[in-house]
């Protein structure tokens, strides 16, 4: 964008910013000014819109939403000159680029904007203010004054992984584009799949867009992994893209390209294997999450393919971006290449990383010589030479910030907020995810612009972006799932002046949005409408205390505790449940009308002598994937559970556990889970020796038990064992529990010290 104009368009939203802003209106994003007021214009009997202007685009737009106000609505528009107009759209040079100005009294709508983007903005919300019943369709009254906050306001689909059909991405489009979102960034190849045609090249998508499986469960799920037997493949012709280039630019949204380089460039060479460090006759596309070594070798020749291949994208995506990846790129290869060591020594870089950046500058060339900027993942940096490059920040923000203060422009995404390929839900039963846990409410905390940065170094952040990669994305419905309604929080931290943001009253202006995504058929993650269950030990009460919660506003949460099925008739929740006992909580969310509004989410809690209690470790426990390990993990009330790793930590054989059981207690037996993941080189225990003591000083034996496990078949499997004791009494109880020594023969890592898994442990 235009700086200039970008300026302006800033200048006029901090101006709106100081008028009072009501914030009843369902509207999202939420705009920088609105004024309500009494009264509602009838779009059935006032149904003539007029722009009186001098954009043609306008009236494209204009025929887009009265196709649109007919599906939604049954209403019909017309374009009457000869009458009088209900709704007209008129020019005003003075607002910025993608700002408007909307004006609804009872007898008139007035739109005004600077360009078709501001035109286009209003009618979105107009569209979301409609109030329809079975006799009216009409507009409540209202002033609105908007501007976007940030100018690059982004989705990504990853249709490397999966290609997904036209009219699934036209759909994303025409959804993305309801909440003002402005940028799709279109990751097109990768180690898993080639999408785009290249005529000069056909072996990209004669061979790179097909791999003949895809990998079934999480990363760590099988070993040897699993994989379906069913060819994958797809691609976009160019005139399917030139297509979708329109059809996004109708709804003002501009594609960002992404051509993966120098690594997750598998399905490139996979067709030409000759640009790769060596030569292999045939390589073979990856069917599951991971990340190939096979990587550009950077030899003039190579730079000659991409030039080639860089030069058909720009002719098929006229925005002023190419998204060239640089990110993951495995170094092993370069070093074993001869031609990388000699170039590394003719350029005097000091190492790989430099490669990296020598790589990343080549193709800067290239792509300026085509009138084009790139934008490349944060590893674009780690070279340490200059750079041009827009830096998309994914790991954290630390990369966007050292970009922002090197002078370089910055889009934020970081995993930590923006990765909406994450859970959302409690992964226990939740659809499969690549893993983490980004929930709608911290999707909408972030805050773009971080705190390390001066304010003129603030100027270089160009806004968000959400992205939905696709190791577990295969489908429409999935992407849906996974998006929505996430990505409206994208929007509005992508739109709104932090001023006028409220967690509280956009979820509430969420519940609207609902009947929008179920009309479009949308399939939307439902855990807005269900409660979330939560357990853990209230040391004042000294009882186990069970917290249920929706974020759905103007509800109630129902309940059950003997595993019963929870009714309208059921207990309304009005404060913490206290369980003395193992208990399945179940609960349902009931609306005004008393009517459930989701199935019932469910939870099991273990409650016992051990739940509570603190405990040591002779050796700290690990984490099995990214979550960090909870302290309070073996003895908080929750089982573990497969594929996830949530409620696991790894122990070393042979750790000493030792748990204060708070006083004198009567202990008859020891329950604990153990789990198999051949990926993790955990192992189930092999036995478990109990000792009790009075005082944490001496100890005696009060029980052993040994453990065998039918044999082992290749998938993460959970194994619960208990340990009968003599019945004594004690604070203090010491478990040892040992596992296997050496790793079974097959295992991906022989030489590996094999680990125990271990979830809750029970006293009994």
């Amino acid at each position: 964008m235009n700086l200039f104009r970008l300026c302006v368009a800033n200048l006029v939203a901090l101006f709106w910013v100081v008028i009072p802003t009501a914030m009843g209106a369902n509207i999202i994003p939420q705009p920088s000014y609105i004024q309500e007021k009494q009264g509602t214009f009838d779009l059935a009997h006032n149904n003539n819109i007029l722009y009186v202007g001098k954009q043609p685009e306008v009236n494209q737009i204009i025929d887009n939403f009265m196709e649109q106000m007919l599906g939604d609505y049954g209403l019909s528009l017309q374009t009457n000159k000869s009458k009088k107009a209900g709704i007209l759209l008129q020019d005003k040079k003075s607002l910025g680029e993608e700002a408007y100005e909307l004006s609804v009294a009872a007898n008139k709508v007035v739109i005004k904007a600077s360009t078709p983007a501001g035109f286009f903005y209003a009618l979105r919300t107009v569209n979301q203010l409609i109030l329809a019943d079975e006799n009216h369709t009409s507009l409540p009254c209202i002033l609105v004054k908007d501007a976007p906050r940030f100018s690059y306001r982004g989705f990504l689909i990853d249709a490397g992984r999966y290609y997904l059909p036209l009219k699934d991405v036209k759909k994303a489009i025409d959804l993305a584009a309801n909440y003002k979102l402005n940028r799709f960034h279109w990751h097109l190849t990768d180690d898993q799949g080639w999408r785009l045609e290249i005529k000069k090249y056909p072996r990209l998508t004669e061979k790179g867009s097909v791999r003949s499986n895809s990998a079934i469960g999480t990363w760590d799920q099988y070993y040897p992994r699993h994989y379906d037997g069913k060819e994958h493949s797809g691609y976009y012709t160019q005139d399917e893209i030139r297509d979708i280039v329109r059809y996004a630019a109708d709804r003002q949204i501009t594609i960002v390209p992404e051509i993966e380089m120098p690594g997750h460039a598998l399905a490139a060479l996979s067709a030409y294997p000759e640009y790769a460090c060596s030569f292999h006759s045939s390589l073979d596309l990856m069917a599951g999450a991971g990340i190939s070594d096979q990587v550009y070798c950077p030899k003039p020749q190579t730079f000659r393919f991409i030039k080639d291949i860089l030069t058909e994208v720009a002719s098929l995506f006229p925005g002023e971006y190419i998204h060239i990846g640089g990110d993951e790129c495995p170094k092993t290869s370069w070093e074993q290449c001869e031609d990388c060591q000699a170039l590394i020594r003719k350029e005097n870089l000091k190492d790989e990383f430099e490669l990296h950046a020598y790589f990343i500058q080549q193709v800067e060339k290239i792509a300026e010589g085509l009138g084009r900027k790139l934008i490349g993942w944060d590893e674009v940096l780690e070279g340490g030479l200059p750079l041009k490059a827009t830096v998309m920040s994914w790991r954290g923000e630390a990369g966007g910030i050292k970009a922002a203060q090197l002078g370089n422009n910055v889009i934020m995404t970081p995993n930590t907020y923006c990765y909406l390929d994450y859970y959302q839900e409690n992964p226990e039963f939740a659809p499969l995810a690549i893993g983490g846990f980004i929930s709608l409410e911290q999707v909408y905390d972030y805050e773009p612009i971080p705190e390390a940065l001066t304010a003129e170094e603030a100027k270089h952040i160009m806004g968000i972006q959400g992205n939905i990669w696709g190791e577990y994305v295969a489908t429409i419905e999935k992407f849906e799932y996974m998006a929505f309604p996430r990505l409206l929080a994208i929007a509005e931290v992508a739109w709104s002046q932090p001023e006028n943001k409220n967690r509280e009253l956009f979820i509430s202006r969420l519940k609207k949005e609902f009947s929008f995504f179920r009309k479009r058929n949308v399939n939307t993650c439902r855990e807005y409408f269900r409660p979330r269950i939560q357990g853990g030990w209230d040391s004042e009460k000294g009882m186990y205390a069970v917290t249920l919660e929706t974020i759905c506003p103007d509800v109630d949460i129902r309940y059950t505790l003997d595993g019963s099925e929870p009714t309208v008739e059921s207990d309304i929740y009005k404060g913490p449940v206290y369980l003395t006992e193992n208990t399945c909580v179940k609960a349902v969310v009931t609306d005004k009308d008393n009517q459930i509004l989701e199935a019932p989410t469910v939870k099991n809690f273990l409650v016992n002598k051990a739940t509570g209690c603190t405990y040591t470790l002779s050796t700290d426990a690990w984490s099995l994937d990214w979550y960090p390990v909870k302290p309070t993990l073996f003895t908080d009330g929750v089982q573990g559970f497969t594929p996830s790793n949530y409620e696991w930590a790894a122990i070393a054989s042979g750790v000493e556990i030792v748990i204060d059981l708070k006083k004198n207690t009567t202990v008859s037996g020891v329950r604990f889970g153990t789990m198999v993941a051949p990926i993790n080189s955990t192992l189930p225990a092999k036995s478990m020796i109990c000792y009790l003591s009075k005082d944490g000083k001496e100890f005696r034996q009060i029980g052993e038990s040994t453990f065998s496990y039918p044999v082992y078949k290749g998938e993460k499997e959970i194994y619960h064992n208990y340990v009968k004791t003599d019945k004594k009494d004690g604070r203090y109880l010491k478990l040892v529990i040992n596992g296997q020594t050496e790793l079974p023969e097959g295992y991906p890592y022989p030489n590996a010290l094999p680990s125990i898994a271990l979830d809750e442990i029970e006293v009994f």
